[in-house]
């Protein structure tokens, strides 16, 4: 639980924590800045709110977690390609 591990970096605009907000709310990481920034957080109540005065915000938000889920599968393929390429072997996998 103490281990530090870099998943990926978040940029300006960015949308993190979209699976617990859109869920059942379990917090599943630790944001840490590494350099000065700013954060804006959303309580998950004002969310709910949010979500029930406009219904396709969920639906919206839903759309960018499935290309975040997306975007994170091929980044990860890719590594697995190039890693495989280093070891001297150009497997599709």
């Amino acid at each position: 639980m103490e281990t530090r591990l870099s998943l990926g970096w978040a940029r300006p605009g960015d949308l993190v924590e979209l699976a617990a907000t859109l869920g059942d709310g379990t917090h599943t990481y630790t944001l840490t800045a590494q350099t000065p920034g700013s954060a804006l957080l959303l309580p998950t109540d004002a969310l709910n709110r949010a979500f029930q005065g406009y219904p396709p915000l969920r639906m919206k938000l839903l759309e960018e977690l499935a290309r975040e889920v997306s975007r994170a599968y091929y980044a990860s393929r890719m590594n697995r390609v190039e890693k495989t390429r280093r070891r001297g072997s150009a497997v599709e996998l």
